[in-house]
Parts: structure tokens; C-alpha cells; sequence
């Protein structure tokens, strides 16, 4: 099966490592775990998941972001990038 055929395969575990807040670990997480096949995450389906705030929701994303992690796609949904195309310091 291929990376891309593999939604589970979207996850680095170098998520853990990088010292980021807990709510954007776990948005990271829930967007891996919603991912169908690589696609983007419709931000209905992940706000639908989320057990945080809104705004805490908001910040996360802007936290992954930032560091290219998450994108925010063109239908309005987040794309988990692979770890090769995230910015980190």
C-alpha cells in the first residue's frame, strides 16, 4: 500500500518532538485521522471533532500553519503536508 493510499501513513511521530502546544498535537492527529487518502480535511468535519474551543481550535491551526505542517486548502479544509514540507527552526 502506498504512502498516499494510507491515511494512517500521513503521521510522523515527529510530531512529539517538537515542542509544540497540545492543542495543535492534537489537531495535527485528528486531521491525520480524518485524512481520506491524502485529501484535504473539510473544516465542518474537523470543528465537528474537535472537543476544544473554537478559538483554541484557531490558534492550533495557525500554530501547524506556521510551520508548514498543516495548510489551510483551497477548498477551505486543512492538508496535512508530509514532514519533508514542514519549515521547522
Amino acid at each position: 500500500m502506498s504512502m498516499d493510499s494510507d491515511p494512517a501513513a500521513l503521521m510522523s511521530r515527529r510530531i512529539f518532538r517538537l515542542d509544540l502546544s497540545v492543542e495543535a498535537v492534537s489537531l495535527y492527529l485528528l486531521c491525520c485521522a480524518l485524512a481520506d487518502n491524502g485529501q484535504p480535511v473539510p473544516s465542518e468535519r474537523v470543528a465537528g471533532a474537535w472537543n476544544g474551543t473554537p478559538a483554541d481550535l484557531r490558534r492550533a491551526a495557525a500554530e501547524l500553519q506556521s510551520l508548514a505542517i498543516v495548510e489551510t486548502a483551497d477548498t477551505g479544509g486543512y492538508r496535512v503536508n508530509a514532514e519533508s514540507r514542514w519549515r521547522l527552526p
